[in-house]
C-alpha cells in the first residue's frame, strides 16, 4: 500500500530500525534516532540490492517516486545506476582535486623535493625561475587546465630580452609538469610540446689555450701579474687544480685536509650537488702554505681566498676572469673556465685514463654504483695523475726558474 505525506511524518522511531514500503520496491527507513531515509530494492544478476535515494524531508514522497522510476527505467535499459553514481563522484572529486592542484602547490612541492640534491648556485636560480617568471603568470592555475599556449607566450615575452633565461625556464617548467604528470595531476608534460618553439642556442666553447706554448706563455703572464698576491695565487690554484671558479673563489680552509693531502669540497658547492675530493699536488700545498702565512700577517678569514672589501666573504668569481684580461687575453682567447679545458685536453692527450679525468673535472657519472666505484677506487690514480699534472706544468718553464710567489 502506497505511503501518505502524514503517515511518514507521524512515524515514529522504535527500538530498531524499520521500513515503511511505498510499492515497486521503494521503501523509508525509520531510523532509531529518529532520522528518515528512502531505500529502493531491486535486483540485478538474479541478487537482490539496494540503493539510497537521499533523506526525507529533503526529498520528498513525489521526488522519491520520481528517482525511483527513473533508477528502474536505466535498469530496464541495461544500465548501472549505482555504478553511474560512483563514477559521478569520483569525477566530482578529481575534478575538485584538480581544480586544488594549481602550479604554484606542485612547484612548491617539486623544488621542495628536489633541492636537498642541488648546489646553492643551481638551487638559487630555480627559485628565482619560479618566483621571477612561472609563478606570477601560471601559480594559481590548476595545473591541468594549462594549455601549451599558455605557457609558450609566457615564455617567449622571457626570450624578447633573455633568450638564455627562457630556455632555462621551460626545463623548469618542463619539470614541475612531469613531476604533476608522475603525481597524476596532469596528462602530460606540456613543455614537450614545445621542442623547437624558441630560438636555438648558439653553441660557444670555452675559450682556453690548449697548446703548451700557449700554457707556457700563460704561466709566463701569471708570474709577471703585479695585482693582488690572492689573486694572482688563484690564478695558480686555477691551473694547478683546474676546478670551476666557483668552487676556487668559494674555497674554505675547513675543506682542506693538509694530513691526507686533500681538498673536500662539500655537496652544496658542486655544480652537480655531489662531494667531490680533489688531490693536492705538492705545489698546490706549497700555495696554501703561502697563503697560511699572508693570513697570518694580516688576519684570519675562513675563506682561502677572501675578498678585498672583507674578510668574511669569498672573493667574486668574476675576480680571476678580470685578472686574464688584465694580463692581456679577450674572451675569446682564455676565460675563468678555460682553466679546465686546458687540463683536459692535455691530459687526455698525455694518455691518461679518461674515467680518472673525468673524475678529477667533476663531471657527473649517471649510472651510481659505477661513480661509488670510481670515487672508492680511482683515488690513487687521481692523485698520481695531479701530482703529474703540476709537474708538467712546472716543466713547461724549465728554462726559467718558476716563480709563483
Amino acid at each position: 500500500m502506497a505511503l501518505t505525506e502524514l503517515e511518514i511524518k507521524n512515524a515514529k522511531p522504535r527500538e530498531n530500525p524499520y521500513p515503511l514500503p511505498d510499492g515497486d520496491g521503494l521503501l523509508l527507513l525509520v531510523k532509531e534516532s529518529g532520522a528518515k531515509s528512502w531505500v529502493l530494492r531491486y535486483r540485478m544478476d538474479g541478487k537482490e540490492k539496494r540503493a539510497g535515494l537521499g533523506k526525507y524531508p529533503a526529498v520528498g514522497l513525489a521526488k522519491a517516486r520520481e528517482l525511483r522510476d527513473t533508477f528502474k527505467r536505466e535498469l530496464a535499459f541495461g544500465g548501472n545506476p549505482q555504478k553511474r553514481k560512483k563514477e559521478e563522484r569520483q569525477e566530482a572529486a578529481r575534478i575538485k582535486a584538480s581544480q586544488a592542484a594549481t602550479f604554484k602547490k606542485l612547484a612548491n612541492e617539486w623544488y621542495k623535493r628536489q633541492k636537498t640534491a642541488w648546489s646553492n648556485s643551481h638551487r638559487e636560480w630555480v627559485r628565482r625561475a619560479l618566483d621571477a617568471y612561472l609563478l606570477p603568470r601560471l601559480g594559481e592555475r590548476p595545473i591541468r587546465e594549462i594549455t601549451s599556449r599558455e605557457l609558450l607566450d609566457l615564455l617567449l615575452e622571457i626570450e624578447k630580452d633573455k633568450p638564455c633565461t627562457a630556455r632555462q625556464t621551460k626545463g623548469v617548467a618542463g619539470q614541475v609538469f612531469e613531476f604533476a604528470v608522475s603525481r597524476g595531476d596532469a596528462d602530460f608534460n606540456l613543455a614537450l610540446n614545445l621542442k623547437g618553439a624558441l630560438k636555438p642556442q648558439r653553441v660557444r666553447h670555452r675559450a682556453a689555450l690548449t697548446a703548451p706554448k700557449d700554457v707556457a706563455d700563460l704561466m709566463t703572464r701569471i708570474e709577471a701579474y703585479h695585482g693582488s698576491v690572492t689573486v694572482r695565487m688563484a690564478l695558480w690554484f686555477s691551473l694547478y687544480t683546474f676546478q670551476r671558479p666557483g668552487e676556487i673563489c668559494g674555497a674554505e680552509w675547513s675543506e682542506m685536509d693538509f694530513g691526507t693531502k686533500l681538498w673536500r669540497i662539500p655537496e652544496q658547492r658542486m655544480k652537480n650537488g655531489r662531494d667531490h675530493i680533489v688531490p693536492l699536488s705538492h705545489q698546490v700545498l706549497e700555495i696554501l702554505d703561502y697563503l697560511k702565512q699572508i693570513a697570518e700577517r694580516t688576519g684570519y678569514s675562513p675563506f682561502v681566498f677572501p675578498g678585498w672589501r672583507t674578510k668574511d666573504a669569498a672573493m667574486d668569481r668574476c675576480t680571476i676572469r678580470q685578472a686574464l684580461r688584465i694580463m692581456g687575453y679577450t674572451n675569446e682567447q682564455m676565460c675563468a673556465h678555460g682553466f679546465r679545458a686546458i687540463a683536459s685536453t692535455n691530459l687526455n692527450e698525455q694518455g691518461w685514463n679518461s674515467d680518472v679525468i673525468e673524475l678529477s673535472l667533476s663531471h657527473v657519472e649517471r649510472n651510481t654504483v659505477r661513480a661509488a666505484y670510481n670515487h672508492a677506487e680511482k683515488l690513487p690514480e687521481r692523485q698520481k695523475m695531479m701530482q703529474a699534472w703540476a709537474d708538467w706544468l712546472d716543466g713547461l718553464k724549465c728554462s726559467d726558474k718558476l716563480e709563483r710567489f
